[in-house]
């Protein structure tokens, strides 16, 4: 750890949204340390973890002792700390803060419909069917403009990977199961892209020691 860089620990789960912030700091090259909490079993609602993170979620980032919260705020301040484009691309501040609207776009948009999709059950005290069947309704043509997107170029912004296709990789999985993802080829060999670089792979590596070091099930028996 050098004297310019404060000692960070990331609060996460595998299989869960913290993955894009792991694979963040894995790409960026940054040392830390990371935490498995266990949300499948309610951990994060923990006198333990609520310590921590008052707000019971994933990702948690702890940054030399101070909480950064929500997705979106931890890529902000990873991109304003790590001089360049590495995770958000843009040679002007419109151009950042455009890319950064498309990553606020999935946490805000996306990852909530991907969540009903999977967990209707935590959207509604009554029947979970007509939630899921309305999320993936509202789903279904989001994800055909993306898949349209990414038949004409590798990633989100062209031919540069960024954080953004990450999250797009993580919301497909989180659909499968309700959306037929068949009907989208090119976001299906997007997802297949996005897990075969090295920093996917790093995170990927981190996510299944944690696994088996918090003996965390995924629910459903799904696969990271």
């Amino acid at each position: 750890m050098t004297a310019t860089q404060p000692e960070l620990t990331l609060f996460h789960t595998p299989g869960a949204c913290s993955r894009v912030t792991l694979n963040a700091l894995e790409e960026l090259g940054l040392a830390f340390d990371d935490r498995p909490v266990d949300i499948f079993k309610g951990a994060q609602f923990s006198p333990d973890y609520r310590a921590v993170n008052p707000k019971a979620k994933v990702p948690a980032l702890v940054v030399g002792g101070e909480l950064l919260t929500e997705t979106p705020a931890i890529i902000l301040w990873l991109t304003e700390r790590v001089p360049g484009e590495t995770l958000l691309p843009g040679p002007t501040p419109l151009a950042r803060a455009q890319a950064f609207a498309d990553l606020v776009w999935c946490s805000n948009t996306l990852h909530p419909l991907a969540r009903t999709i999977r967990m209707p059950n935590r959207a509604t005290t009554g029947d979970p069917a007509p939630v899921r069947e309305a999320a993936i309704a509202a789903m279904t043509p989001l994800l055909a403009s993306i898949d349209a997107r990414l038949a004409q170029q590798p990633w989100w912004f062209g031919d540069r990977w960024s954080i953004v296709d990450v999250y797009l990789s993580w919301v497909l999985g989180m659909c499968e199961g309700g959306v037929d993802t068949s009907q989208f080829p090119a976001l299906v060999a997007h997802r297949d892209a996005v897990r075969a670089r090295p920093s996917f792979e790093r995170a990927l590596e981190r996510e299944t020691r944690a696994l088996a070091a918090a003996r965390i099930e995924l629910p459903g028996g799904g696969r990271l």
